[in-house]
């Protein structure tokens, strides 16, 4: 009998040992280290020196299906510029993105938009600056004696952003220009779940759909060519690893749990010691 007592006390032992190392190593691997979590992180070799200054790289953006195109003529000729003007209001801080979807020129299937007197002008695949000078040529047709300016722009940036960030959907950005870390933040920016070294952007080009990663812990992206955002971009910012093993957000949390595990092993082991 005290061999088989003395047997049970060192399979316990051992079960304690195991345990306790369970233990550490649950914690260790599932506390997401802050160097995944730090955005931009410098190089200490460009700290303080001239080198530090990163150059933004800005991309053409080429006019796609769906796309709405705000555009605006002006002309001596009230009449003139009336034609092509749809009624704007005054207060444009207000308004929904439904507005610019019923008073823009959307791009249809066919790639063109659909003008008053003018007709339909072909613009999927070309740069804003060539769509103005394409309408400029077409106007030019039809009032050759008016002095005419035409102005186009995109109705803002619309992007999706999906995958761990706190406020996943469909935005608006009403600027020429957008960056990452600009979309991130009306996402309410990634959780800590987020995999910031691995940002994935699903781009749309008239050839196809090419995909982009974007590692948003070196300051370097800050030159790469994709980090201004484009309309109609699905950004989609992947898991880390420790989300898939159900551990806590945070490193006590990740212990709690842990120890609660490890408790409830040791608890039914000496259960059955006793049997």
């Amino acid at each position: 009998m005290p061999e088989l007592t003395s047997e049970k006390r060192r399979g316990l032992s051992s079960l304690l040992r195991i345990s306790i190392l369970t233990l550490l190593v649950g914690v260790f691997a599932s506390c997401i280290p802050q160097k995944e979590l730090t955005y931009l992180q410098v190089p200490k070799d460009f700290e303080g020196s001239d080198s530090s200054y990163f150059e933004i790289q800005h991309q053409l953006y080429y006019v796609q299906q769906n796309d709405i195109l705000n555009i605006t003529v002006r002309s001596f000729s009230d009449e003139a510029a009336a034609t092509f003007n749809v009624a704007r209001t005054a207060n444009l801080q207000n308004v929904q993105d439904g507005y610019f979807y019923l008073t823009g020129y959307s791009v249809n299937s066919d790639g063109r938009i659909n003008l008053p007197v003018i007709g339909e002008v072909e613009v999927e695949g070309l740069t804003i600056e060539e769509v103005k000078a394409k309408l400029n040529s077409e106007l030019a047709l039809y009032f050759p004696d008016e002095a005419l300016f035409t102005n186009v722009q995109l109705s803002g940036i619309r992007f999706s952003i999906i995958g761990e960030v706190n406020r996943p959907g469909k935005y608006t950005i009403y600027q020429n220009q957008a960056t990452i870390f600009e979309a991130l933040a009306m996402a309410g920016d990634a959780n800590i779940y987020g995999k910031r070294d691995e940002v994935q952007i699903i781009r749309q080009y008239p050839e196809g759909v090419r995909l982009i990663e974007l590692d948003l812990t070196d300051a370097e992206t800050l030159s790469h060519p994709d980090f201004l955002i484009q309309p109609n971009d699905i950004i989609n910012v992947k898991p880390v690893a420790q989300k898939s093993w159900g551990i806590g957000e945070t490193g006590f949390s990740s212990f709690v749990q842990t120890l609660s595990l490890v408790s409830s092993i040791l608890l039914i082991a000496a259960t059955i010691s006793r049997l």
